[in-house]
Order: C-alpha cells, then sequence, then structure tokens
C-alpha cells in the first residue's frame, strides 16, 4: 500500500522572486486541500482558486473532467484532440498565473449536452466516476467544491455530470469496495465537506430571486502584498490564459463574496476550513518540522533568503525522518523546492537536439549557477540510481557550472505521443492503461535529469525535465520540450480527400527520416474498389531527411469512401505514425504522433458557379472544403468590399463566428447587402449572440439566439421541400443527412423576418422544434442566408450530403424562384 503515493511533477529548477519565494515558505505550514470539479477548461473559478491557493494558502486543484476538444477554436483552425492539447497547456498556464494545480479525467468534450444523462451515457459513467474518486484519493482534498448545481436545468449536460459525478465520488472515495484497483497506490479518503460554489448569477439567468438560506459566503476581494495584486486581478490574468476561447478578462476591484452550498459532508462554521486541522498537527512526531518550519517564516529576510537555510536544512532532515505518509511526501517535495529557491539555485538540462529515436545517444549540456554564499554542491546523473557514483561539483557563487553529458535513449523508450492519445478512444472516453497516470495534465518529461544538491550535510535530490533551447530573433530564448520520434514517419499532406468526380486524384505522402534508412518501402492500403498507384514505394534517407513521394488514389465509379492508410517498412518493422507540431506563441511547442491515415470520398455532388470570397471569422475550414470540390475561394479584406469587387464572385461565405471576432465587419456590410441585391449570395455562418460587432448583421431583422440541435442524428423535417435549394444542383434527401457528427447545429435563429424562408426543422428528444437552422431570404435579384448547421464539423469529417447541400447555397445565384 502506497499511502503516500504524490505524483511528482518533474520541473526547472529556478530562483523565485522574494514574494513568491516567502509566500512559498508560508504555505509550507498549511497542511489543507481542496479540489475544484467542473466540466471544461474555462469552467473553474480563478478567482477563488487565487484565494485558496494564496490567501488561505491550502493545495488546491482544480479537476477538469474533459480537456475541452469539443469546443471552438478562436485562434485557428486546430479542432478536436488538438485543441484539447492546446487547451490543456492554457489551463497548465493559468495555474501557473494563479497557484493552483491541474488534474484531468479520461472524458472526452464531445461537444454540447442538453442532460447530465446524455453526457454520462457517452462518457461511460463508471470510468468518469473511477477518475474522479482517482483524483480525490490520491489528493486527499479536505474540502470539494463543484462548479455547477446538482440540478438539472442550471446550465448543460456536461456541467450538470460534473457535480453529480463529484457528489458519487465524494462517498465512493471513502468506500475500499469501490474501486479497489486504486488500492495498489492509494488508501480509501473521506473528504470533511462538499460544496456548490454557486453565484446570484446561476439564479438570476432562471428568473429566481437568488436565496440566501443555507448559504455559506467568503470575502475573496483581498489584496496580496506579496504578490502585488488582488485575488481578482490574479483570477483575470489567470482566465485570460484561455486564449483560444476568446476569455480575455479585465479585473474587477472592489470587494466581492463567493457563496458556497452545502452537497455533502458538514456544514461550514465559520471558515470553509472549519473542524478540520491544516496544520502540522495533522503529521504525528512533527513538532520538530513545524517548529523549524515557523523559525524560517519568522527569520525569512527578503534580501538574504539564505538566512533561512538552516532552519530548512532541519526541517528536511527531521521531516525525512518520519513515516512515509500523503503529506510527509507531500511537504518534503514542497519543502526541497523552496530550499533550492533560497539558494537562488538555478540549474537546466539542455539538449543540443530537439528530438531524438529510441537507442540514439544525445549530447546534454548541463548548467548550474547558485547567487547565494553557502557551499552547495550539485551531481548530475541519468538515472536515480546513478546519483551514488556521479561527480560531484563545488558551485562556487555567482559562477556558472557548465559540464556535458552523453545519454543513449532506451531502445524501448515511448515516443512522446501524449498519453491520452496513445491508444485509440472509445466515444466519449480516452484508454489509459496505467491508474497512477490518469489525470496527470501532460507527460513526463522525455529526457529527465537527476541532480543531488548537497548543502550543509544535507543532500537532496530533484528531477527536471530536459528541453531544447534556441535564440529567436524576436521573442530572445525560446525552449522546445525534449521528445523521442519514431526513426521513420509519414504524412498524408490532406488529412481528407474530397473527389467530386470519378477521376484519379494526385496527392502526396511527406516521410520523415530520422534516422538513416539505406533501404524502406512505403505502402498505401485503401478498401476494395479503390486503387492506389503505385501501393509501394522504396527509398532511402539520409538521418533529417524529408521526401515527398507521389501517387494516385483511383476511386471507383460510385459515391462511397475508404480509409487510405500509409505505412513504412524499414528491416521488417512497420511504421504507421506521422508528425505533426502545434505551435502557437502563447504555449510550448505540442508534438503529436498521428496515426498515417486519411479519409477519402467519392461525393456525388454538382456544382454552379465557380467563384467563392471568404471573410475569415474564428477559423473554419470552408475554404478548403470548397476548393476540394472545384471552386475557387479567395480571402476577401475591407479593401475588397465594393461593388467591383464583389460582383466577380458567385457566392460570399462568413467564417463561423466572424460578427464576434472582426472588429469592422459592421462596416462590410452595406456593401455586402448591396452585393446580394444585384444577384448575388451572402452566407452567414453561425456567430455566438454575445459581443458581436455589428447588430445590422441582415438585411432584414433576425435574432440569433444559443438554441441548438446536439443529436447529430435528429431528424431533419424539411419545411421548404420545392425550395431551389432542395433541388439545384443537387437533389437533397433525407439520406444527406445521414453521418453527420457532433451535432446537427447552434445558434440558431428566431423571431425572423417574413421575408425568410425556413429550410429544415430539428429538435432534440423531448424539445419542440426549431426551425431556425437555416434561413434563406431573396433580396432583390439575390439571396442572403443565415445558417447554424454546422459545416465547420461536417466537412472536416468529409460528410457527403454536407459538401451537397452547401453546393446547392453557393449555386443559388445561378436559379430564381
Amino acid at each position: 500500500m502506497l499511502s503516500q503515493f504524490v505524483a511528482a511533477v518533474p520541473r526547472p529548477i529556478e530562483p523565485l522572486a522574494s514574494g513568491d519565494l516567502q509566500l512559498s515558505l508560508q504555505k509550507l505550514a498549511t497542511l489543507g486541500s481542496v479540489l475544484y470539479v467542473a466540466a471544461h477548461p474555462d469552467d473553474e473559478n480563478t478567482k477563488l482558486i487565487a484565494y485558496l491557493a494564496n490567501g488561505e494558502r491550502v493545495d488546491t486543484t482544480y479537476l477538469s473532467l474533459t480537456r475541452g476538444d469539443g469546443g471552438q477554436n478562436l485562434i485557428g483552425g486546430d479542432l478536436g484532440e488538438k485543441l484539447g492539447l492546446i487547451r490543456t497547456q492554457e489551463l497548465l498556464a493559468a495555474r501557473r498565473v494563479d497557484g493552483g494545480q491541474q488534474r484531468f479525467s479520461r472524458a472526452i468534450d464531445f461537444g454540447y449536452s442538453k442532460t447530465p444523462e446524455e453526457t454520462l451515457a457517452i462518457w461511460d459513467k463508471n470510468a468518469a466516476l473511477a477518475d474522479t474518486v482517482w483524483a480525490i484519493r490520491s489528493l486527499r482534498p479536505d474540502v470539494i467544491i463543484t462548479r455547477f448545481s446538482l440540478e438539472a436545468g442550471y446550465t448543460h449536460g456536461h456541467h450538470t455530470a460534473s457535480a453529480l459525478l463529484a457528489k458519487e465520488a465524494f462517498t465512493a472515495a471513502a468506500d475500499p469496495t469501490r474501486f479497489p484497483e486504486h488500492l495498489e497506490f492509494v488508501e480509501p479518503w473521506a473528504a470533511k465537506r462538499l460544496l456548490w460554489n454557486t453565484s446570484k448569477w446561476f439564479y438570476q439567468r432562471r428568473g429566481i430571486e437568488f436565496e440566501t438560506k443555507g448559504i455559506f459566503s467568503v470575502e475573496t476581494s483581498g489584496y496580496n502584498q506579496l504578490l502585488g495584486k488582488a485575488y481578482s486581478e490574479i483570477a483575470a490574468h489567470s482566465r485570460s490564459c484561455h486564449m483560444s476561447q476568446g476569455f480575455g478578462a479585465t479585473p474587477v476591484l472592489g470587494e466581492s463574496q463567493e457563496y458556497f452550498k452545502t452537497l455533502a459532508g458538514t456544514d461550514p462554521d465559520g471558515s470553509l476550513f472549519s473542524d478540520i486541522d491544516i496544520t502540522w498537527g495533522r503529521v504525528p512526531n512533527s513538532g520538530k518540522v513545524a517548529t523549524a518550519i515557523q523559525q524560517a517564516i519568522a527569520d525569512f529576510d527578503p534580501l538574504n533568503p539564505e538566512r533561512v537555510v538552516p532552519h530548512l536544512i532541519e526541517a528536511h532532515r527531521e521531516l525525512s525522518a518520519l513515516p512515509a505518509s500523503f503529506w510527509q511526501a507531500k511537504k518534503l517535495q514542497d519543502l526541497e523546492r523552496v530550499l533550492a529557491a533560497c539558494l537562488a539555485l538555478d540549474v537546466e538540462s539542455i539538449a543540443t537536439q530537439a528530438s531524438a529515436v529510441p537507442g540514439a545517444v544525445v549530447s546534454l549540456k548541463l548548467n548550474a549557477i547558485q547567487r547565494g554564499s553557502l557551499s552547495v554542491s550539485i551531481a548530475f546523473a541519468a538515472s536515480e540510481a546513478g546519483l551514488a557514483t556521479a561527480t560531484s561539483y563545488d558551485l562556487v557563487s555567482n559562477q556558472l557550472l557548465t559540464t556535458s553529458e552523453n545519454i543513449r535513449i532506451a531502445e524501448d523508450a515511448p515516443i512522446s505521443q501524449p498519453y491520452w492519445l496513445r491508444a485509440a478512444a472509445d466515444k466519449g472516453s480516452y484508454t489509459v492503461d496505467e491508474i497512477s497516470q490518469i489525470g496527470d495534465p501532460e507527460n513526463a518529461p522525455a529526457l529527465p535529469m537527476y541532480l543531488q544538491v548537497t548543502v550543509a550535510g544535507e543532500s537532496i535530490t530533484f528531477t527536471i525535465p530536459t528541453t531544447y533551447n534556441f535564440n529567436d530573433p524576436i521573442h530572445g530564448e525560446s525552449k522546445l520540450p525534449f521528445t523521442v520520434t519514431p526513426p521513420v514517419m509519414v504524412n498524408l499532406e490532406e488529412s481528407t480527400h474530397i473527389l467530386g468526380q470519378s477521376e484519379p486524384r494526385d496527392f502526396s505522402a511527406r516521410v520523415i527520416a530520422r534516422s538513416e534508412i539505406p533501404a524502406g518501402t512505403l505502402h498505401f492500403e485503401v478498401s476494395q474498389g479503390w486503387r492506389v498507384e503505385p501501393a509501394s514505394i522504396s527509398f532511402s534517407a539520409e538521418a533529417g531527411e524529408e521526401l515527398l513521394l507521389s501517387a494516385q488514389l483511383i476511386p471507383p465509379t460510385e459515391a462511397g469512401e475508404t480509409i487510405l492508410r500509409a505505412s513504412v517498412e524499414v528491416d521488417g518493422r512497420s511504421y504507421t505514425r506521422g508528425y505533426e507540431a502545434l505551435d502557437y506563441q502563447h504555449i510550448p511547442q505540442q508534438t503529436l504522433f498521428p496515426v498515417a491515415e486519411a479519409r477519402a470520398v467519392l461525393l456525388d455532388v454538382k456544382t454552379a458557379g465557380h467563384r467563392i470570397g471568404y471573410i475569415p471569422g474564428a477559423g473554419d475550414t470552408i475554404p478548403e472544403a470548397l476548393q476540394r470540390i472545384g471552386y475557387t475561394v479567395d480571402t476577401l479584406v475591407e479593401a475588397d468590399m465594393n461593388h467591383a469587387t464583389l460582383s466577380d464572385y458567385d457566392a460570399i461565405v462568413f467564417g463561423i463566428r466572424a460578427l464576434n471576432t472582426n472588429d469592422r465587419v459592421g462596416f462590410y456590410m452595406p456593401a455586402l447587402f448591396e452585393y446580394a441585391k444585384q444577384g448575388g449570395v451572402v452566407v452567414l455562418q453561425y456567430n455566438t449572440n454575445r459581443g458581436l460587432k455589428t447588430m445590422d448583421y441582415a438585411p432584414y431583422p433576425f435574432t440569433i439566439t444559443r438554441d441548438r440541435v446536439t443529436d447529430e442524428t435528429a431528424e431533419m423535417r424539411f419545411l421548404a421541400p420545392k425550395h431551389p435549394v432542395m433541388h439545384f444542383p443537387n437533389t437533397i434527401t433525407a439520406a444527406d443527412f445521414d453521418g453527420w457528427v457532433q451535432e446537427r447545429g447552434l445558434y440558431f435563429a428566431d423571431d425572423w423576418d417574413a421575408a425568410y424562408t425556413p429550410i429544415f426543422s430539428a429538435n432534440d428528444a423531448g424539445e419542440s422544434p426549431l426551425d431556425g437552422g437555416l434561413l434563406i431570404a431573396q433580396t432583390g435579384e439575390g439571396y442572403f442566408v443565415y445558417s447554424g448547421l454546422s459545416w465547420f464539423r461536417q466537412f472536416p469529417a468529409g460528410v457527403p450530403g454536407a459538401y451537397r447541400l452547401f453546393a446547392n447555397l453557393m449555386s443559388l445565384g445561378q436559379v430564381s424562384e
């Protein structure tokens, strides 16, 4: 039984500003813990987290059940699992700001859900509950807080499900008969209380008066002198890390209350931690540890932090001698980080290359410096066991020690694929085999380096990650996580091949050699009826070389689809993964090794017209999708909003959320309305009804709502079966709505002018019909269209009917009613 299980996260050894250091020192005296539970990145209450972590000085962890994979991306076109990677890193950045920690479950964010029952059915309730119990048992929180109510109707299904899971896990975590597989690593744990972090907003949005009976409140508007910020300021900076969500926040200063309602356990009485010992009194025989820490706090000098090192050494010695327990292990890690910071110790492990393959030898440069006056020595090794025989170096004050090591990557080292993406996922849950890894925000470092720091006779072992450092001419020193890659990878240059005609399609595969390949073979596979010529291509490559190899995809004569798979065979071994780097300025570069496959779809689609203008929004694949079926697509800017330019186009399409993201879009509209009157077609894709940059977004009025149809299989009833959009140039039938993914649509229209014709009606089970998913109005000689249908999800998935219906929208200007 490893009851002291504490997930150690290797991180750099680096100094802290005196205010941060003093706060970290004070936190050593507090042994309390809070787990905050919600569904997505950006659901967390950053002000409360900032207050708890820095005001109450307790360990505060946000458990986001999902990584936000099903959301939208305001800063790029990456969606799905790639968006999950981005939002994971945004959460980690937020926690670095507000002082909290971050955990996840295996649940996949599949988009909007209206009921918790639907959510828990898709997530696999038992798996999601197991992960929530695992978080409670491994973190041992005294208080668990949910963001959302247990009562359905306050918000959508994922949110309510997160609260329901927290409620059930509160009891299950204390029961040794529930999820006994955890008990190899942790013990059952009973938190003191479960609270709902309620808000006046939850009531006001439902038209209900905020009821204060039975509500406990905490003032969280304090100013932290050590950090130089109010908790609301810290919260705003933390929330602004959610850039892909467009959640930049402005601090709200002044008094502020947070409200809590007890869901289970005992009621708080005067404090969230009433009747909970959050001192060293909860650890037997820890009196000497507590005394040494209090002496360090009392003697701390911000201009001379090393004065307290003797007290910290004493605390470390006494704490190390105590029996293993959760708080003994946790506070030992924290204490060691504070001790290193008091020495102004800065240590880095830097690789001379950004990546390597299993079995390769990597050269490392190891830098270490301490700015104090105490005698400090350091030893480096590639394993903790290797520290016993490692060379020890004395660190002279303010003199950089640089040494080097050659490290061989293990032959069986796993590649740096995010651990939750290594195996195929179920519909609603990622596959993770190792229990102890569940919930970790990211992989452990691919190349950890172990350090032994000795000061005043006490030796402390640290683990730090290895990075690849380089100088960027604009941003200065930049760091990439060191990665382990396959020796050879293959990328199919297109993720989806949409064929509008039964003709061969040229395509390319990029072979990326990270090792020398004297002789290799690239193989392609497709299902029966499809062919690739040639099916195999022989090649050789030097290490670091990339080859672009071409072939033809030959479809059958009838509409259909296949999965095109690529693999590389070298020395009898097959390699099936590609390489992709997500490079955004606000997060560390993320590396993916996706399986080398692409969907290929032969469409039965006809088009009329040929040239489309596109006005960018928050990021979708409309231009690429239309180009695949033969259109020429040009991106338009404000200077193009004139009759001479617009008249060259058969249709103009707004990207998703263009009205939310383009500050100048209001100035586009008069020219576009006139263009439509002269015979053009304007298609406005969905926008959120909050944050519109203009209210004059249509020639005839309608209201943008938050209505949506989340069931991708919901019946699409035809309200205007004789409308041209249903017949030209493609005849639309119910079959065109087969195979849609994630949802039918979102942010449907309501209260529309009589000039609009609603084309479809649909609804989720048990709800009233929604007719505002696709509205078409004739204006002059042309058309204006509002569409809440989720093209941005259907096109990347290669849904045939979505292409056919959208081609009809593009062709409206070629017909008259």
